[in-house]
């Protein structure tokens, strides 16, 4: 995959000649290959309207969704920016900002073609009827949020969080979830021993140290 930011980046990182069409979301650059005129494809970041996009076909919570472009710096952003090429695993208190900081991961990954079908789902309001609870709805998206993991989850909800987590795995795709509960108790109430390799080959794990609840800051 290549991927520029301007046209110019795109006629260098091909070894073009010049411009032969742009789009919405790529160049199509004319160059040279074995003596023969050819036209090659050079991606452009996404631009907001399709992040947008793809963010509610992945059922995120639109009062993110704005939120994320005029994002609030918090620890919790401050720290999932840290994490370059894996998924994130975020534990700390209710309110501190990590559902946020994972979203704007989830778009800035979006925005830089790294996934292109994010999927958001939120234990705590947990609906068996959905049609995304099945292995067959999953393989449409290369990319999970798993919200909100905590220990309160009854043995249902628990088993879906493992199947997501599962299919991930298997299928090289990138996970990001948070957790109210701190690591220690995570990984207790998890229990399995393979599920929790998993996630840690998966996934950065960060604790967020912060006690403020920014729900209530912003009344």
């Amino acid at each position: 995959m290549i991927m520029a930011k301007t046209v110019e980046e795109a006629i260098q990182k091909v070894n073009g000649k010049g411009l032969y069409l742009e789009t919405e979301t790529q160049y199509w650059v004319e160059a040279e290959e074995n003596g023969q005129s050819v036209v090659k494809k050079v991606l452009k970041p996404l631009p907001k309207r399709l992040i947008i996009e793809k963010l509610k076909n992945g059922e995120f919570p639109e009062s993110y969704i704005e939120e994320i472009f005029k994002p609030e710096k918090t620890k919790a952003l401050e720290e999932s920016l840290k994490v370059e090429e894996k998924g994130l695993l975020l534990s700390g208190k209710a309110g501190i900002g990590k559902t946020f900081a994972l979203i704007y991961k989830i778009a800035k990954d979006l925005r830089y073609h790294k996934v292109s079908a994010p999927l958001y789902i939120t234990l705590q309001d947990f609906d068996v009827q959905k049609e995304y609870y099945t292995e067959n709805r999953l393989k449409h998206y290369d990319c999970f949020l798993l919200d909100d993991v905590n220990p309160n989850l009854n043995k249902l909800e628990k088993r879906f969080a493992e199947r997501v987590i599962y299919h991930a795995s298997r299928k090289n795709k990138k996970l990001y979830i948070t957790t109210n509960a701190s690591l220690r108790d995570f990984f207790n109430f998890l229990e399995d021993e393979p599920l929790v390799s998993r996630i840690l080959q998966m996934c950065e794990v960060k604790e967020i140290n912060e006690t403020t609840d920014l729900r209530i800051k912003r009344r």
